[in-house]
């Protein structure tokens, strides 16, 4: 009676399978207590962590080099670079790509809340590898150890590539940036020309390549080389004619660009000013109003003699 009661109360087995339970409980405990305390320890400044420096930097802009987030990046030095490799390296899932891709969420008939909460965490990890981007740009040249990892990924599709931190490295990164404006993809010429509004030097170098893009068949990357010509306004006794032999034509939003760019140059753009004075009278009201504002900017007198207000 006793081995039947037994029998009735622990079913066949039931040991064994607690003793299978408890082993794997353990097996994961200690797995855990190894990744806590292998795990590599992460920089910090001031007592605040690189992590949390990551999310004061974005998305400040790169020309504050004395905001806080960026002095503590240079500080931190060569010991963030690992983490910061870490995060550039990590890249989207298919599923990521394709819901961050603009217009893709708003083409879904129905939002799905699990959807949602995915491309707000898609959305989390490309803004942390932009930042990541801004800190290896803090570092500047010593961010070099860097430069092979980041180089390859510039000249292939389907990886998230941020070449500002390329450009801040000085003449050692731009010879990458400069080839990748060259590349059979388009995506990959846009990377490169974007990264290249953040050059520090070389600049002698920089413009003559952005020039060259100002006629590639992408209109992105067209548009993306006259918009950082503005914004580096360097070398302006190429630039300005190349951009002034870039405005004939019928894209009104080409045209404001370009003398939007112009317009940065200020009286260093003064070549230009004949052109701005005859579009003062062009048929498209926002190519005129650039055109009043590029004047303005670049020979204030000329503006005034032409009633220009």
């Amino acid at each position: 009676m006793l081995v039947s009661v037994s029998s009735i109360c622990h079913p066949a087995g039931m040991g064994k399978n607690r003793g299978i339970l408890l082993a794997v409980l353990f097996v994961a405990l200690l797995g855990g207590l190894v990744w806590v305390l292998c795990r590599p320890s992460e920089p910090a400044y001031q007592g605040k962590p690189l992590s949390a420096w990551l999310k004061d930097l974005y998305p400040e802009s790169k020309e504050n080099v004395n905001q806080p987030a960026f002095v503590a990046f240079r500080a931190m030095g060569t010991t963030a670079i690992p983490a910061l490799l870490r995060i550039l390296q990590s890249y989207d899932s298919p599923f990521d790509r394709m819901i961050l891709e603009p217009g893709r969420m708003q083409s879904l008939v129905v939002h799905f809340a699990l959807v949602e909460k995915w491309h707000e965490r898609a959305l989390e990890r490309s803004q942390q590898r932009w930042a990541a981007s801004y800190a290896l740009y803090a570092l500047g040249t010593n961010a070099k150890p860097v430069l092979p990892a980041l180089t390859n990924p510039l000249f292939h599709t389907n990886t998230h590539f941020f070449s500002g931190a390329l450009a801040g490295m000085g003449p050692e990164g731009f010879p990458a940036l400069i080839a990748a404006l060259t590349n059979q993809n388009a995506d990959n010429r846009l990377s490169a020309a974007m990264g290249l509004e953040w050059a520090r030097s070389d600049l002698n170098l920089v413009v003559p390549a952005l020039i060259a893009r100002l006629s590639d068949q992408d209109r992105m990357v067209h548009f993306t080389a006259v918009l950082e010509l503005g914004q580096l306004h360097a070398e302006p006794g190429l630039a300005v004619p190349a951009l002034m032999e870039d405005f004939p034509g019928k894209d009104p939003e080409l045209r404001s660009l370009i003398l939007e760019a112009l317009g940065r140059f200020e009286t260093n753009g003064k070549a230009a000013v004949p052109m701005l004075l005859e579009t003062l009278s062009d048929n498209d009201r926002a190519v005129r109003d650039e055109a009043t504002f590029a004047l303005k900017r670049i020979d204030p007198a000329a503006a005034a003699k032409a009633g220009v207000k």
